[in-house]
């Protein structure tokens, strides 16, 4: 699916239309990386007797703060990681209609933090990296592993195999997986 390199306005995204689930995230990643944030799926609403959805919400991935509530069994509050969550109120909310089609009926681009500039900290999103942790990425990683490449060598291997529409993958990526087996 090609979004083209145009930055989209408000309304030219309340007019979009998709055939499915995934068509509307990959244009809201999409939308998502050119203009600097991440995003994640909120909720999705079922229909209660089918059990199909109808409805889902995709956010900034800083929207909302992370529950710091104690564990219920122990009562102790987890150490967590630094608050990376702003509260940010940015969305796009989609519905399926009764011709089965997908269109986005809410969105909001009002964003509470600053958006990130250059395309390479865009890429750091976990949204917008996601063939790293792909599993035909970790078997190729491991045959180029026990070859005994380094894994400078292997990014360069990777990042010419891979699709036009992936992300480059990095040597810390690759040490990373690598040191995990």
């Amino acid at each position: 699916m090609d979004h083209g390199s145009e930055k989209k306005e408000v309304d030219d995204v309340m007019r979009e239309v998709f055939d499915t689930v995934n068509d509307a995230y990959d244009f809201y990643k999409h939308y998502a990386f050119l203009h600097g944030f991440g995003i994640r799926i909120h909720t999705t609403f079922k229909n209660k007797i089918t059990n199909e959805p109808y409805r889902r919400k995709y956010v900034c991935n800083k929207e909302c703060f992370k529950d710091m509530k104690p564990n219920i069994s122990t009562g102790v509050v987890k150490k967590r990681r630094r608050e990376l969550r702003t509260g940010c109120e940015a969305f796009l909310r989609i519905t399926k209609g009764k011709d089965g089609k997908w269109f986005v009926d809410r969105f909001n681009d009002s964003h509470n933090h600053a958006l990130t500039i250059t395309p390479t900290k865009v890429m750091k999103h976990r949204s917008h990296g996601k063939f790293h942790r792909s599993v035909t990425f970790k078997d190729l990683l491991s045959e180029l592993g026990q070859s005994r490449l380094k894994p400078c060598q292997i990014k360069k291997v990777v990042n010419t195999m891979k699709g036009p529409n992936e992300n480059d993958v990095t040597s810390k990526q690759c040490s990373d997986i690598l040191a995990d087996q």
